[in-house]
């Protein structure tokens, strides 16, 4: 019986795949909060570092990985029962050509990936990427114990619409950007004709995908001297961790 080839990866070759292929993202490390308590493990509601999440986060660094959506090939079955719908496998690389200023690349040397060391719990945002959602918030009011009128999802890159349904009336108001209220991050500030105190009112906004980092698939990294890239589950949550504040 003839002997199986010894099918060896090419570390370097897997980085400069990642660099032409792959796609830009900010990395955050995370960490638990000490307000976590030790016996259950749950967060301490209305915490002021962790805004009850029970994590706190390193400020944002630009790293590039290869990103690529979950599929029933055979590479996954082993992992079937951990992946649901829209999640994503990132492959991390630990060294990358350096980068220049214009975001090209540098082929005359290589740098660690400082991302190279993500773990569960960290988070993954597109910088390259928009997803439409709409929320209903309440002037003034906090909801669902974020800030008021504060939207559900970090990273907003614009707001489409603010409007008031009135079930009352049935009349419907247009509030104008600039105007009436203005946009701080994932906040509305209103400056001019606003709703009541305590109405609530709808928001179509466009945001950046933020993603959690669910698992670290254990595979080899160390071969024939090279690190090989790691691979991550990355999962999308609605509002990602569910505080601005939280996310740079």
């Amino acid at each position: 019986m003839a002997n199986m080839p010894n099918i060896q990866l090419n570390g370097q070759g897997f980085e400069d795949l990642i660099a032409r292929h792959g796609r830009d993202v900010m990395w955050q490390e995370s960490f638990r909060c000490s307000c976590c308590n030790l016996d259950s493990g749950q967060p301490m509601y209305g915490c002021p570092v962790c805004g009850g999440t029970g994590f706190v986060y390193e400020p944002a660094i630009k790293c590039r990985a290869l990103i690529q959506s979950v599929t029933t090939t055979k590479d996954y079955l082993a992992y079937a029962g951990m992946f649901e719908v829209g999640d994503a496998i990132m492959s991390v690389s630990a060294n990358m050509l350096k980068r220049t200023e214009s975001g090209g690349f540098d082929l005359s040397g290589r740098e660690l990936v400082p991302m190279f060391n993500i773990g569960s719990g960290d988070i993954v945002s597109l910088t390259d990427d928009e997803v439409k959602t709409s929320d209903i918030l309440a002037r003034g009011t906090d909801v669902r114990q974020r800030p008021p009128d504060t939207l559900l999802n970090p990273k907003v890159t614009k707001v489409i619409s603010i409007r008031r349904h009135n079930p009352d009336t049935g009349t419907v108001t247009q509030y104008v950007a600039g105007e009436d209220y203005e946009v701080q991050g994932a906040t509305i500030h209103w400056i001019g004709n606003q709703p009541p105190e305590g109405a609530q009112y709808s928001v179509m906004y466009m945001h950046r995908p933020v993603y959690t980092v669910y698992a670290v698939l254990p595979r080899p990294r160390h071969q024939n001297g090279q690190d090989l890239p790691r691979a991550v589950v990355l999962r999308y949550y609605p509002g990602g961790v569910l505080r601005e504040h939280a996310v740079d």
